[in-house]
């Protein structure tokens, strides 16, 4: 009996699996095309979709397609051609031939598609051909900038180049730096102003002249040299075969101009959960004073003084610091130092008041004017942006503020001098109350003084 039971099991086991054959051969072939790289190369992504759907638009490609996540978008047509006129431009530039940029490509189509997170739809010609052409129009496109061609259709539109400028600092919008770099070293050796030699040379060039006062505004614009980058920020441009930070495209780029040079700060396992917005702190009586450090991030508080490098907002300041976050967000999860950065700023920015505070103590340069848009700006740009670690200087500064917010002998002073202090109006009642009663004393003693 028990032997007749076992060999119905065992047959319906036979016939469970001959029935899920075809399963198991299926699974076992997507199995084997499965292949788990020991390290990635994935540096282009494209933003997560909670990140992406807070402004949509601020990370999707206005006027330039740069390579394959949006290459086909209708939208973008009108500037292929305009891309092959550049090709044509940076071959006659070239030792190099057609073919022995194509043969670079080819030979490096496995790891450039590695670069992208996502599985690319085209087939191997076709991604040959728009990896080439992009890499080539933006080093060309570089060069013509230093060059200064005023005939050329993108330098003489100032509106273009500004478009074209956004579009290419765009997270989705990316090609890798090692591609652009190899092909920027076919061409004749170049040099401008004695300092271009490189692709990292030009592409300092092109982004340093829009973006430096605003993302590094205490310091020298007439300092802020290749040779000053190079001393101080060595660490984000090492070669490939360098343990050390290297840069992985043109996001990366702006990325590394926020960042503090010399060296990165230590981090903590835990967040900022609260922090007293900037017009709280004035009336507690927190200075706040602008600073000069060299990065925008390096931000200080002693002896109740807060000392904020200087900023500016403007009508790019939203599309770049939400690339650069989702970059962070993807490739740099526990370094986001730009991302910690916005959150400590969205505590200080709470309402157009905090704006106008940071203004009127010359930290904040608003050229948007509307001071209630910079406020929800913002407030927004962190978004579903998720954190685990932070800044351990920024654990100790909100600390600091906290404490000094919560001091009861600042929280008086706060009240007092908001009750008394805050308006030209308050400050004339005051006194004429104070004038009031020293007159009414001096009259009581008077009297006093009279009597037999």
């Amino acid at each position: 009996m028990v032997m007749k039971e076992m060999e119905l099991q065992e047959n319906g086991s036979i016939e469970r699996e001959n029935g899920n054959r075809d399963l198991i051969i299926h699974m076992e072939a997507m199995l084997k095309s499965v292949e788990l790289p020991l390290v990635s190369n994935c540096c282009i992504y494209k933003v997560p979709q909670k990140i992406r759907k807070v402004n949509e638009g601020a990370y999707t490609p206005s006027i330039v397609s740069i390579g394959p996540f949006h290459y086909g978008d209708k939208r973008l047509q009108s500037m292929e051609d305009l891309k092959l006129r550049y090709l044509k431009s940076f071959l006659e530039r070239t030792q190099k031939g057609l073919g022995d940029c194509i043969g670079y490509i080819k030979r490096s189509e496995e790891i450039i598609r590695s670069s992208y997170s996502e599985i690319i739809e085209q087939g191997s010609d076709d991604f040959v051909r728009i990896i080439l052409t992009d890499a080539c129009f933006i080093i060309e496109y570089f060069l013509r900038s230093l060059e200064w061609t005023q005939e050329d259709p993108l330098l003489s539109k100032p509106w273009l180049r500004c478009d074209v400028k956004l579009d290419l600092i765009l997270l989705e919008n990316q090609l890798p730096w090692f591609v652009l770099e190899e092909l920027f070293n076919l061409t004749e050796p170049s040099c401008f102003n004695g300092e271009v030699s490189s692709f990292f040379d030009v592409a300092f060039h092109y982004f340093r002249v829009h973006f430096l006062q605003s993302i590094l505004p205490g310091v020298d614009s007439n300092k802020f040299t290749i040779n000053y980058f190079h001393e101080h920020y060595q660490q984000y441009i090492m070669k490939p075969d360098q343990v050390s930070m290297q840069l992985h495209n043109l996001t990366d780029l702006l990325r590394a101009f926020y960042l503090p040079p010399d060296r990165l700060p230590k981090r903590e396992r835990e967040i900022v959960k609260h922090l007293y917005s900037a017009s709280q702190l004035r009336e507690a009586g927190v200075k706040l004073h602008v600073g000069l450090e060299r990065s925008a991030l390096e931000l200080q508080f002693t002896k109740g003084v807060f000392t904020i490098p200087r900023f500016e907002v403007c009508h790019w300041t939203e599309i770049l610091i939400r690339n650069v976050i989702a970059f962070e967000q993807c490739h740099y999860p526990f370094q986001t130092y730009i991302t910690d950065y916005i959150i400590l700023l969205d505590f200080l920015i709470d309402t157009s008041q905090d704006v106008d505070t940071l203004v009127n103590k010359g930290i904040m340069i608003n050229t948007l004017g509307d001071s209630k848009a910079v406020a929800n700006m913002v407030n927004n740009l962190c978004l579903n942006v998720v954190q685990e670690n932070i800044n351990s200087g920024y654990i100790y500064l909100s600390r600091k503020l906290n404490c000094f917010y919560e001091d009861p002998s600042h929280k008086y002073k706060a009240i007092f001098m908001h009750d008394y202090f805050s308006t030209p109006w308050k400050i004339a009642s005051f006194i004429a109350a104070i004038l009031l009663l020293l007159l009414t004393l001096v009259q009581a003693i008077c009297s006093i003084i009279s009597l037999p």
